[in-house]
């Protein structure tokens, strides 16, 4: 049986036929309204092109919407004691479009945090947390490999928890400059982050 990582919402299924007919008569208009928004001349300044824009949006969107946070920036939301940096559709890593055309890289963990990325080596959108003692949960949709850095201060664990909250796993404690990661670590299993 599969589970997947929609908690506690509801979801309404529309079939695609029915959304097909009330998005037909949209055209390409809608597609240049939903990447007019707010943010889309800080995304037209990073390079990307309408389609992109529009996609980024929506993934945006879907992150506000199950996490409940707040969208900061093109790429940016902002969550209790943390953030998400949504990667751009089409490319491998995420970025600040706020500040650079350069992909981050795992340097890019602040000091004292908690990153994680749903796909190994890095890639993808950056989810990052810094508060210790919190059940943080990992965003919807990270069910397979990834990868994670625990860039806290010297000696620090943190802990991965399953649904029910039961430890699956520690990570190594973290060392001067260099924290404790994995590239090709499994989400799987995990459903919480204890940063430390």
């Amino acid at each position: 049986m599969t589970t997947h990582r929609i908690r506690g919402k509801r979801l309404l299924a529309v079939p695609a036929c029915m959304a097909l007919a009330l998005t037909a008569g949209l055209g390409a208009s809608h597609a240049t309204a939903a990447g007019s928004g707010r943010y889309a001349a800080q995304a037209e300044h990073a390079g990307l092109t309408g389609a992109q824009s529009v996609a980024l949006q929506k993934d945006v969107d879907r992150y506000v919407a199950r996490t409940g946070g707040k969208q900061v920036s093109a790429n940016r939301v902002d969550v209790k004691d943390g953030f998400l940096l949504v990667a751009v559709p089409g490319e491998k890593y995420a970025r600040d479009l706020r500040t650079t055309t350069h992909p981050t890289s795992v340097a890019d963990c602040d000091y004292l945090n908690f990153c994680g990325w749903p796909e190994a080596y890095y890639q993808g959108t950056v989810w990052e947390h810094s508060k210790c003692g919190v059940f943080w949960e990992i965003p919807d949709g990270w069910n397979s490999g990834g990868s994670w850095w625990n860039n806290q201060s010297k000696g620090r664990v943190s802990k991965m928890y399953n649904k029910s909250k039961k430890l699956v796993y520690s990570t190594p404690p973290a060392q001067v400059g260099d924290g404790s990661f994995d590239a090709t670590a499994d989400w799987h299993p995990v459903w919480y982050v204890k940063v430390c």
